[in-house]
C-alpha cells in the first residue's frame, strides 16, 4: 500500500506508513464500502419515511384539531340546547306552580264557603270572622232567623241571623260550629279594574262552584227594590242565582274583596254581575258582632221588606212593573255610556238606542267628536227619581252626577237632571229614543 504522503510502498494490511508514520487508508475497505446505489436507495427511503412521518403527524394533528373543534362546537350546541330546555322547563314549572297554587287556593277557600238554606231561598255565604261569623246577602235570609249552613263536604250545621240591614243587601249569621275555624282573609281597601278574581258560591244549586274572571268596572251605584248598592264592582266571572252572598276573592292574595249580589241579564244570557265591596260594609258587620240583633229585631227588618213588597205588589199594574225595569235599563245604559265615552267607542251603547232616533244620532256624533282626545269621565251617581208611562213610552227621570277631566287634567263636577224616553221594539226590548237635559 503506497503512502499518500511520502509515496513509500508499505504492506497491504499496514495501518501506518513505515517511512513517515502517516495513517494509511485501506483502499480495499473503501472499495468494499457502501455502494452508491445503496446510498441513493437509503436516501430515498429516509425521505419517504420522513414524508410519511410528517404526513402522519400532520394527519393526526389535524384530526386532533378537528376533533377538538367539533367537540367545542358540539359542546356549545349542547349548552344552547340545555339553556333553551332550561328556560322552557322554568316556564312550565312556573305555570304549573301557578296552577297548583290556584287549585290549592280554591280548595282552601271552598272549605270556608257555605250554601245557606232557609225556608224560602237558597244562597251562599262565607266565614268572615273568627267566632263563627258568616256573611251573606240580606235577600238570601230575608224573613228568617234560623238557617242551615252546608259546607263543601255536605255537612250541615245551624246558623242564626244576628244582623240584617234594611238599607244595604247584607246580613250576618252566627254559626257556633265554626267558632274555632280560621276565617278567610279580607281586603280593607278598594280593588282596581282589571284585577283577576274568583267568584265562589252555589249558582243554580251547583254547590262549591268557583269561577275565574276580572273586575271590569267599579264605583257603580244602583237602587233596586229595597236596597242601595254603592260603589259596587262589576265582574265578568260566571255568577248566577244561588251565588248571592258568596265571596269574590283576589286571585293574588286570596283575600275576599266583595260579596256577590246582583246579575245584569238579557233575555238570552247573563252578561255580567255585581259585587258589594267588602271594605265598604265592615263597620256594619263589626257593629253586629259587637251587638247582635235580637230575633224580634231581625223579624222587624223582614217585616219592612214584606210590607213594602206586599204594598208594591198590590198597587202595581203591568205597566208599572215594566216601568221599574225601564228605570233599571237606563241605569245599565249609563254604565255602558261611561265606557263608550272613555274608550271613544259608540259600539258600547249602539244596541241600547232606537235606530234613527235623536238619541242615536246625537250620541254617535258626540262620542265620535271627543274620541281619543284624552278626556276622562267618572260617573258617581245614577239615581232613578221617577218613571211615568204614557202612550207606549216610558219617561225615566234621572239625577246624574259625574267628574270630568279634560286632556290637560282640568277637573269639573257635573250634576244633571235628565229625562230618558224609553220605547220597546218589536221584540219587546227597551230602546232609548230621546234624552232631555233639564
Amino acid at each position: 500500500m503506497k503512502c499518500p504522503n511520502c509515496q513509500h510502498e508499505n504492506l497491504s494490511d499496514s495501518k501506518f506508513c513505515s517511512d513517515c508514520g502517516s495513517k494509511l487508508m485501506n483502499s480495499s475497505l473503501s472499495k468494499q464500502g457502501i455502494p452508491t446505489w445503496a446510498i441513493i436507495v437509503l436516501s430515498v427511503c429516509f425521505l419517504a419515511i420522513g414524508g410519511l412521518g410528517y404526513a402522519y403527524w400532520d394527519f393526526f394533528t389535524d384530526k386532533k384539531n378537528q376533533t377538538t373543534t367539533y367537540s367545542e362546537v358540539n359542546d356549545k350546541q349542547q349548552v344552547n340546547t340545555q339553556q333553551v330546555s332550561s328556560e322552557e322547563l322554568t316556564k312550565k314549572q312556573e305555570a304549573h306552580a301557578q296552577q297548583v297554587d290556584r287549585v290549592t287556593l280554591i280548595k282552601e277557600i271552598q272549605q270556608k264557603v257555605f250554601t245557606v238554606l232557609s225556608n224560602n231561598s237558597q244562597g251562599s255565604g262565607f266565614l268572615y270572622k273568627k267566632g263563627g261569623y258568616v256573611i251573606t246577602n240580606a235577600h238570601v235570609v230575608q224573613g228568617e232567623v234560623d238557617v242551615t249552613l252546608r259546607n263543601a263536604n255536605g255537612q250541615e250545621s245551624p246558623g242564626t241571623v244576628i244582623g240584617i240591614s234594611d238599607r244595604y243587601d247584607i246580613a250576618l249569621i252566627h254559626a257556633p260550629s265554626y267558632q274555632d275555624t280560621q276565617p278567610l282573609g279580607i281586603e280593607t281597601t278598594e280593588s282596581p279594574i282589571g284585577l283577576e278574581v274568583i267568584a265562589f258560591g252555589s249558582p243554580q244549586g251547583f254547590e262549591n262552584s268557583a269561577s275565574i274572571g276580572y273586575i271590569t268596572g267599579n264605583k257603580r251605584d244602583m237602587k233596586l227594590e229595597n236596597f242601595i248598592y254603592k260603589q259596587i264592582y262589576q265582574v265578568d266571572a260566571q255568577i248566577d242565582k244561588g251565588s248571592s252572598g258568596g265571596p269574590l276573592v283576589d286571585v293574588n292574595t286570596g283575600n275576599v274583596i266583595g260579596i256577590n249580589s246582583l246579575l245584569y241579564t238579557t233575555e238570552t244570557s247573563t252578561n255580567f254581575a255585581f259585587s258589594i265591596p267588602l271594605y265598604s260594609m265592615l263597620d256594619q258587620f263589626e257593629g253586629w258582632v259587637a251587638k247582635p240583633l235580637s230575633a224580634n229585631e231581625v223579624r222587624a227588618v223582614a217585616n219592612v221588606y214584606e210590607n213594602s213588597q206586599q204594598s208594591t205588589i198590590e198597587t202595581k199594574s203591568t205597566n208599572e212593573t215594566d216601568a221599574l225595569l225601564a228605570g233599571q235599563f237606563v241605569q245599565a245604559f249609563r254604565l255602558y255610556y261611561e265606557m263608550a265615552l272613555n274608550e271613544g267607542d259608540f259600539y258600547w251603547i249602539i244596541d241600547m238606542l232606537a235606530p234613527d232616533s235623536s238619541a242615536y244620532q246625537e250620541l254617535e256624533k258626540y262620542i265620535n267628536e271627543i274620541a281619543y282626545q284624552g278626556h276622562y269621565f267618572y260617573f258617581t251617581n245614577n239615581e232613578v227619581l221617577d218613571v211615568q208611562y204614557s202612550n207606549g213610552q216610558y219617561f225615566v227621570d234621572m239625577n246624574e252626577t259625574f267628574d270630568f277631566y279634560d286632556a290637560q287634567g282640568n277637573y269639573q263636577f257635573y250634576n244633571r237632571y235628565k229625562t230618558y224616553t224609553v220605547i220597546t221594539d218589536d221584540y219587546g226590548a227597551f230602546k232609548i229614543s230621546h234624552i232631555t237635559i233639564h
